[in-house]
């Protein structure tokens, strides 16, 4: 009998799996597909079922519950938190808290924070009082600082892959090579498996290509003075205001929405007008009520803008 080494060309090619069937066994190994099944074309993320229907978590806002397809956000997948500019790290921040806000008060366990050191060096490290005023318990967090970017999303992924966390965050600072379309969509998929939330939180990088299926761009907002007349005592200083542009939404449609914070009661609001300290005082007219109209560019309309759905 011939030595393997002694085996002739054609039948060490005869033993080796072609191409299609190594496509056949990582996709089953991924859950994709079954081990017999055939491959096709790539369906568009929306158009995918895969399994039971997913969780959603609802904002309170009706503005903006409306812009997702059944009035909330899916809980099991991945969402961008990202600005153009560094300097917006505050909104930035802001945005991403108040959303892990929101699913921390739905989903128990501890959250699973990775932040690129680049990322803590530009934009601050986490900090206990900023996060309690958030809504965001501390002692709930897991904090990682991994050195590379590898690092950052295999923890991420390790976390993406636990069901008992309440969620995981990865905090990045500019352009990452590893951080690609194909890192993302592994996060993607452990996302869906898993049904924990995942937040890539993106400082100075708000446009390279990734499988998420929402981005939200946040940029600061004027703070509206407290409505003194209305809440008596007070410290001053406004709710936290930011215009957030959901330039995807691939369970949806996109839009531009100004938004508050309502740290008091944590939750998402539309931004209330200033309040004249005398009714009907000089030429300015009585602020409108804070009805939960959504105001939306400069001219402050009342009206959201939408715009047309992105794949």
């Amino acid at each position: 009998m011939p030595r393997p080494s002694e085996r002739s060309p054609e039948n060490r090619r005869e033993s080796r799996p072609d191409l299609p069937e190594l496509r056949r066994r990582i996709a089953a190994l991924e859950g994709g597909l079954p081990f017999n099944g055939q491959l096709g074309p790539a369906l568009a993320f929306s158009a995918v079922k895969q399994g039971p229907e997913p969780i959603r978590l609802s904002f309170g806002l009706k503005a903006l519950d409306e812009l997702f397809a059944a009035g909330g956000l899916v809980c099991g997948s991945l969402h961008e938190v990202v600005s153009a500019e560094s300097r917006n790290a505050g909104a930035l921040s802001g945005v991403a808290l108040a959303l892990l806000a929101k699913v921390m008060a739905a989903r128990s366990g501890a959250v699973l924070w990775v932040q690129d050191p680049l990322a803590g060096r530009e934009a601050g490290l986490l900090h206990g009082p900023g996060l309690l005023r958030f809504g965001v318990d501390p002692a709930r967090l897991i904090a990682v600082r991994p050195r590379r970017t590898e690092e950052l999303l295999w923890a991420m992924e390790e976390g993406a892959h636990t069901p008992v966390l309440a969620a995981v965050v990865g905090e990045v600072q500019g352009a990452q090579k590893a951080l690609d379309l194909t890192a993302t969509r592994r996060l993607l998929l452990r996302a869906q498996t898993s049904g924990v939330p995942v937040f890539l939180v993106r400082h100075g990088a708000a446009f390279e290509p990734t499988a998420a299926l929402t981005r939200w761009c946040a940029a600061p907002a004027r703070s509206h003075a407290p409505a003194l007349l209305r809440a008596g005592p007070h410290e001053a200083v406004g709710e936290a205001a930011w215009t957030v542009d959901l330039t995807r939404n691939r369970d949806g449609r996109s839009g531009r929405l100004d938004l508050e914070w309502r740290h008091a009661e944590r939750r998402f609001a539309a931004p209330a007008r200033s309040v004249a300290l005398v009714s009907g005082a000089g030429l300015r007219p009585d602020s409108a009520p804070d009805d939960g109209t959504v105001v939306a560019g400069a001219e402050r309309t009342g009206q959201r803008v939408d715009f047309p759905a992105t794949g």
